[in-house]
């Protein structure tokens, strides 16, 4: 596993921080393994593993909804958070009404890029009796919040994308919402996992030494959460 190629697919939410950090520490332990990256979506990166095109892919999707018949890693899990236009009524509001907000046109990605995710956020939707009144649809992260920016509409987005700094955005969580009637907390939003993802039974060393590396680096994180270290 110290000599070779890993071809990674990866959505651009990880490309923010964990990805980079990881492409660099790999590199420098592993400097003969070769690792090439390729942006894809969730059904672009299993239309590349089913012709044998990728290692391995980091994909995005709701917790414990990983695509089947992959091997699986969990890395990272984070709640949604709302995008809004800066120029929008609901933005200089302190509380949120969670109904206001659903009220408002919808930016999503279409559910083919992560069937789970966009299920879970029409959910929240169907749960509070109201169906999405969609304002546009659009597959990069980068591009919803573009959208946002000219206010077409809202968007439910990972909290990792708020590093992704637009002018004309803001972002609100689930702690700035008011509480719904006869209830005493803030809304229950959605949230997703992000896991590493490879075929079973890969016979390529490189891929299981990076497996490996993400696996420790992961633990490390946890650990570091907790106070263990």
């Amino acid at each position: 596993g110290q000599v070779g190629r890993v071809r990674i697919g990866f959505v651009s939410t990880v490309g923010f921080e964990q990805l980079p950090a990881w492409v660099r520490e790999f590199r420098v332990l592993c400097p003969e393994v070769a690792l090439e990256l390729v942006e894809a979506t969730g059904d672009v990166q299993l239309e590349a593993f089913a012709r044998g095109e990728i290692d391995a892919g980091l994909m995005l999707h709701s917790p414990g909804a990983a695509p089947p018949g992959l091997a699986r890693l969990a890395v990272s899990e984070e709640p949604l958070v709302l995008a809004l236009p800066a120029r929008h009524a609901l933005a200089s509001i302190d509380r949120l009404l969670l109904a206001d907000v659903l009220a408002e046109p919808l930016v999503i990605f279409p559910r083919r890029i992560v069937p789970s995710l966009h299920d879970a956020i029409f959910d929240l939707y169907h749960a509070a009796g109201r169906t999405p009144q969609l304002g546009q649809e659009a597959i990069q992260m980068q591009t919803i919040v573009n959208l946002v920016s000219g206010g077409i509409g809202v968007a439910w987005v990972p909290e990792s994308v708020t590093q992704f700094r637009r002018a004309g955005v803001v972002y609100r969580r689930a702690a700035e919402f008011a509480p719904a009637a006869r209830r005493r907390s803030a809304p229950e939003l959605p949230g997703c996992e992000t896991s590493l993802v490879w075929p079973e039974g890969a016979a390529n060393p490189a891929l299981a030494r990076f497996v490996a590396f993400v696996r420790e680096r992961g633990a490390s994180s946890k650990n570091r959460e907790e106070g263990t270290e």
